[in-house]
């Protein structure tokens, strides 16, 4: 049977993004790659919940998120049965590799059950990489750990590129793969929210990841610095190459700040655009600088460092984090870079092109991380039907390593 757009039932699907201070959930229709806004509601939350990066009290997490479920639901009129979450802990490894594969009947047009079995191929050979070192980072081997994500993001035959496999003829094909990895143990405590909450979990996505695709920028250090946590991911040619995080985060600053004043955090947060605090701030960037430079350097390994930067979040609102950014020597930290560095803001154009019905209070009441989710699941199901990301989906199931 063939599949076209009005074969396709449309997906109602319950958007939940844990922050520290905020819970949000958002109700989007997904049907031929548009996205309908249905209806957006947000609980706070107690910072206590979340120590050294992480959630910790899921019992309570539990309970604010049926809450705010139950309060969209009651403002829609239907229940939400279907939930996409993002992934609100501290370890996550993502990497990105380049997978050779030799075709022995190049002449021969490539079948789905031949793309099955390259699938199958280049995905242990590269699950086989990036599973060294995820031991190397965190200690956990291939049993210890759940991926949680992977793509295709090029496929070469013959030097070149294709969206489409099948039927295609040659020898030499390059396969570029995406994998994200999490402790098993986190991976079934996520699973457990889905159990709590009686509600079917869709997708687990890491923010992270998702911001990176707003970018048209085919190379770009994509950095948010969070309340409780910084996080940087690498883009290169369109490419993550690996996304990671720091355990310094700009709440560090306010309180250190509010030791030495009356201002409430707000107002200081609100201040820090300003030239205040200047020997808080500087202080600051002296462990955030060189806990961000270590990290991407880590990162970029061999790879030249990106010219273009974004920072997100509290970041970008922060200009003495981009004054410090323009002001650094990448040599101090044998970082191989070239040009002079710039700054980029969040493209939202493709985003709005796929909403349908957007509202002006849509767009003020919705952060930009819940956004990049829609996205980021209107993607997922665009790719159904695709038999290269199917046939991906098939490999990862036939490996007696990874558990799902």
């Amino acid at each position: 049977m063939s599949f076209t757009t009005k074969h396709i039932r449309a997906k109602t699907l319950c958007i939940i993004d844990v922050g520290s201070y905020k819970l949000r959930v958002c109700a989007g229709k997904f049907k031929n790659k548009k996205i309908e806004i249905l209806g957006y509601a947000e609980k706070r939350q107690d910072v206590s919940y979340f120590s050294n990066q992480e959630c910790t009290n899921l019992p309570w997490l539990c309970q604010n998120i049926s809450e705010a479920i139950e309060k969209l639901e009651s403002e829609l009129g239907y229940c939400l049965n279907n939930i996409v979450i993002n992934y609100p802990f501290w370890e996550i490894f993502l990497g990105s590799r380049k997978i050779n594969y030799k075709r022995k009947n190049p002449s021969k047009a490539i079948s789905l059950s031949e793309l099955e079995e390259i699938m199958e191929s280049v995905e242990k050979l590269c699950l086989k990489k990036l599973t060294g070192e995820v031991e190397k980072l965190y200690g956990m081997n291939s049993h210890d750990v759940q991926i949680l994500l992977s793509r295709v993001n090029k496929i070469h035959i013959d030097g070149q590129a294709y969206d489409k496999i099948i039927g295609r003829e040659g020898e030499n094909m390059k396969v570029s793969l995406l994998n994200a990895f999490v402790p098993e143990s986190k991976h079934r405590l996520m699973l457990q929210i889905g159990n709590v909450i009686e509600k079917k979990i869709f997708r687990i996505l890491p923010t992270e990841y998702c911001i990176t695709k707003i970018f048209h920028q085919k190379n770009i250090v994509v950095i948010n610095i969070w309340a409780t946590q910084t996080t940087i991911s690498v883009v290169k040619e369109f490419e993550v190459i690996g996304i990671s995080k720091i355990s310094i985060w700009i709440q560090d600053l306010v309180n250190k700040i509010s030791r030495n004043t009356q201002e409430t955090k707000a107002e200081i947060i609100e201040n820090l655009w300003w030239d205040a605090y200047l020997e808080e701030k500087k202080s600051f960037l002296g462990v955030w600088g060189e806990s961000f430079w270590l990290t991407l350097r880590e990162i970029l390994g061999k790879n030249i460092c990106p010219r273009v930067f974004y920072i997100g979040w509290g970041g970008w609102n922060n200009q003495f984090i981009k004054s410090y950014l323009e002001n650094f020597r990448f040599q101090d930290f044998e970082i191989r870079a070239i040009n002079n560095m710039s700054f980029v803001k969040e493209d939202m154009s493709d985003i709005f092109a796929a909403m349908k019905h957007i509202r002006v209070s849509d767009i003020e009441r919705i952060p930009l991380d819940i956004y990049v989710m829609l996205i980021e699941v209107n993607n997922i199901i665009a790719q159904e039907w695709d038999a290269v990301s199917n046939s991906l989906k098939t490999a990862i199931k036939k490996l007696w390593y990874l558990k799902g």
